[in-house]
């Protein structure tokens, strides 16, 4: 089972997608902040997380979205790539194609 890290400090945001991804048979961690996903990832081994969403904004815009990293890469993050963002709001079948296109 691949494991998701949803960082985002909206509550509802991450009670939902973490409903619309278990569903699919992922394995969910939440943070609500950058703060405790730094914590949650010093205490699991980062290969156990395949992919992380992270609250954030597309480039050069006022667009909320969630942008996709994998923790393997995160020395080579490239925040201007928009094909690694999912725009706000969006719906349960735009989620799981992003998801499955990032993994």
């Amino acid at each position: 089972m691949k494991s998701i890290m949803i960082v985002d400090n909206e509550k509802n945001v991450l009670d939902e997608v973490k409903k619309i991804l278990e569903k699919d048979d992922f394995n969910v961690i939440t943070a609500e902040n950058s703060r405790k996903a730094f914590e949650i990832m010093d205490t699991n081994k980062e290969d156990n997380i395949s992919l992380i969403l992270i609250n954030s904004l597309i480039p050069n815009t006022q667009t909320p979205a969630l942008f996709s990293m994998k923790p393997s890469k995160k020395k080579d993050i490239d925040t201007t790539k928009k094909d690694d963002f999912l725009q706000k709001p969006f719906t349960r079948e735009q989620l799981m194609d992003f998801v499955k296109k990032k993994l």
